[in-house]
């Protein structure tokens, strides 16, 4: 029997029956599956049927595996538990310890005798610069135009707009 109340609805609007009784969905599903029950008595029996059996599902209480189970799984592949998680001190601790190493090296470095460079190197060398800040600030306004005139207005303000007019829909009641 309940197969065909599944044939009923789609697969895609099942999923977010599921989804939505395990609250696993995101608030759009939600919002939409509300609705949906609202319009439809055999979606909100469907939906109750799997809130009720998400219920059951979380009260199973946990079992651990006893430790002779693991211990011959870890004999019989070679391997052990082994955790790979770093305690934030540690990892701070190795991070100083890596700068500090770092800085200590740049700072006893032998250092070379300063380059001393003639007027027509400096000068190229200004004018290389000048050039690349200037390839570099073209790019910038393109991408500056291109955030600003496409993305942000049509990849980024119609879902929120689209989100937003369905939170109204929901909240004014049309």
């Amino acid at each position: 029997m309940q197969d065909k109340k599944l044939n009923n609805i789609d697969e895609e609007i099942l999923d977010k029956i599921i989804a939505v009784a395990y609250k696993d969905a995101p608030v759009t599903d939600r919002i939409r599956i509300y609705l949906l029950t609202k319009k439809n008595p055999e979606v909100k029996k469907i939906l109750n049927e799997y809130r009720q059996t998400a219920g059951n599902v979380k009260k199973i209480p946990l079992e651990e595996c006893p430790d002779s189970v693991i211990k011959s799984l870890e004999t019989k592949t070679g391997k052990e538990n082994k955790s790979f998680i770093i305690k934030p001190a540690y990892a701070f601790a190795i991070t100083v310890l890596v700068l500090s190493t770092l800085v200590f090296v740049l700072l006893n470095q032998n250092k070379e005798k300063e380059q001393v460079y003639s007027k027509a190197e400096i000068e190229n060398a200004e004018l290389q610069v000048k050039t690349s800040l200037a390839i570099l600030n073209k790019v910038f306004k393109k991408t500056e135009n291109l955030i600003r005139e496409d993305i942000l207005p049509k990849r980024v303000g119609k879902p929120v707009h689209k989100s937003l007019s369905i939170i109204n829909e929901v909240l004014i009641g049309g």
